[in-house]
């Protein structure tokens, strides 16, 4: 399995160009968000835990610090794929935000 997670917007995208198969991650956000999602063969869905939460919540800390909040969904999608060393593949420019107070964060920009 690739050490990647797709944001909806990616998925959406990939979705329209006939991609049916990926061997990696995604969240239930992109479920609830597209729910065509579970359609895609190889795809695991990831749900947040406690800790994610939680992480999350200091992530929000330190972006509100620095003056760049980030919605709550990117934050908490960005907690899991630093928790479990995925790289987020989007083309939702918040991440950057993230990367800025969490540096070791991989994202991909599609």
């Amino acid at each position: 399995m690739e050490r990647k997670i797709y944001d909806t917007s990616v998925i959406i995208g990939l979705w329209k160009s006939n991609v049916r198969r990926l061997n990696a991650y995604t969240t239930i956000f992109s479920v609830i968000e597209f729910p065509k999602t579970l359609l895609i063969e190889g795809l695991t869905v990831l749900y947040p835990t406690r800790d994610d939460f939680n992480e999350a919540i200091l992530i929000t800390k330190d972006l509100l610090k620095a003056g760049k909040p980030v919605g709550a969904i990117d934050i908490v999608i960005a907690s899991i794929a630093l928790r479990k060393g995925l790289t987020i593949i989007t083309s939702d420019q918040d991440f950057q935000k993230v990367k800025e107070v969490r540096p070791e964060l991989e994202i991909e920009l599609r």
